[in-house]
């Protein structure tokens, strides 16, 4: 299975943190924190898989968990919507995702200026 597409760059500069890398490198954890709202986003590039965690304190559990499973490839979009991260939905592409291409349907994860996760479908 091909590893998941992403510019670790593009994801330093969206989110605005450096990732906490597990020691085998078989994880990224990125962890933003606004107010008492923290998102936890997590890559496993080898296995595709990405978890999205939205705390708010001081509740103990997450308030939202967001798991996408065999997910092909995140891409920075920077428009004037803003910069924002899209996150491919399982089976999006019937080959290889290239990692420039539009992702025609997934998950945005937006950090500036505030915190906001949303599902999506491109309007081509």
């Amino acid at each position: 299975m091909p590893e998941l597409v992403c510019q670790p760059v593009d994801m330093i500069d969206v989110l605005g943190v450096a990732p906490e890398v597990d020691e085998y490198e078989i994880f990224y954890r990125y962890e933003v924190q606004q107010a008492a709202l923290t998102i936890q986003l997590t890559v496993w590039p080898h296995d595709r898989d990405v978890e999205i965690l939205m705390r708010v304190a001081p509740l103990p559990e997450p308030v939202l968990r967001y798991s996408l499973v065999d997910c092909p490839g995140i891409r920075m979009v920077a428009d004037k919507r803003g910069k924002f991260l899209e996150f491919a939905a399982a089976n999006t592409f019937t080959g290889r995702y290239d990692g420039y291409s539009v992702i025609p349907y997934g998950m945005r994860l937006w950090v500036e200026p505030q915190i906001r996760l949303e599902p999506f479908v491109s309007r081509a």
